[in-house]
């Protein structure tokens, strides 16, 4: 074993790489689909990551902005809310700018409208992670099966006089079944951290838009 691990730790990245190549080889054709679905579940993975970093990002380099909106729209002053915040790149901004816009045709419609499509660029992808996190472990499954059936019917073929080919239909079989585990795995960190930081902007959205909502009505009031 203390010499399995030496030649792991000793071993140059084109051993790995050709270790890599053929533990694929021996998984069967079940690991192409499973390489695909890594394939894609580490390009959402990232690309959601960023897009959630430059949510964050927008909100808290104009949260100054947000105030002084809100303030404004306090005081009764919608047009000057309006021209604060018409420049700058938030999210939060571009919801209570257009909500000031439809005032009078309809402010909490538009307010559910405008939050919703933010909330759905941040949502989008989350259903390909849930996908890959799902179907992963099943191809490993399918390819568990596939292994077992061509191991019985080499054996139904030939005997016991080939153990090799017995063998690497077993192999066939577990390596897919880890091959979708891993997968299926490394997709879910990523995915339950995304989650959360949906419900996290979710909840945080719904608390400006109250603030706006109470702001918006103490300004008509003053000015009737």
């Amino acid at each position: 074993m203390f010499n399995l691990v030496a030649q792991t730790v000793t071993a140059t990245p084109q051993d790995l790489l050709g270790a890599a190549f053929s533990l694929f080889d021996r998984g069967g054709p079940v690991m192409w689909p499973i390489m695909i679905l890594s394939v894609v579940g580490l390009a959402v993975s990232f690309e959601r990551i960023f897009a959630f970093w430059k949510y964050n990002t927008a909100n808290f380099c104009f949260r100054n902005t947000h105030k002084k909106l809100i303030a404004l729209t306090r005081d009764g002053l919608h047009e000057e809310a309006i021209a604060c915040a018409s420049k700058a790149e938030s999210p939060v901004c571009r919801i209570l700018t257009s909500a000031l816009k439809n005032r009078e045709t309809g402010l909490q419609e538009t307010l559910e409208a405008a939050s919703q499509m933010e909330l759905n660029r941040l949502r989008r992808g989350l259903s390909v992670l849930d996908t890959t996190i799902t179907v992963a472990p099943m191809l490993g499954i399918l390819g568990t099966v596939t292994g077992i059936i061509g191991t019985f019917n080499m054996l139904n073929a030939q005997g016991i006089d080939n153990p090799a080919g017995a063998t690497a239909g077993i192999a066939e079989a577990l390596i897919t079944t880890a091959a979708g585990l891993i997968v299926a795995i490394a997709c879910l960190f990523p995915f339950n951290f995304l989650v959360a930081q949906l419900k996290r902007r979710t909840t945080e959205l719904e608390q400006i838009i109250h603030q706006f909502e109470l702001a918006y009505n103490t300004g008509v009031n003053q000015h009737k």
